[in-house]
């Protein structure tokens, strides 16, 4: 489990052509509309897991 959590981290880093931080940090400092939908998607990502997790799941 632990071993495919890192592979959808490198993917998702490839795919998004930065880290969650990178854009996060730098980008919307430097107001890039590319990290700005790269930074919204993973924040939305991050409350459906944990939403399911907690409702659906538990």
């Amino acid at each position: 489990m632990l071993a495919l959590a890192g592979l959808l981290v490198g993917l998702g880093t490839r795919y998004g052509s930065g880290c969650t931080s990178g854009h996060g940090i730098c980008g919307l400092s430097r107001r890039s509309p590319r990290s700005i939908s790269a930074t919204l998607a993973f924040m939305a990502a991050g409350f459906v897991t944990v939403w399911l997790l907690r409702h659906l799941l538990s």
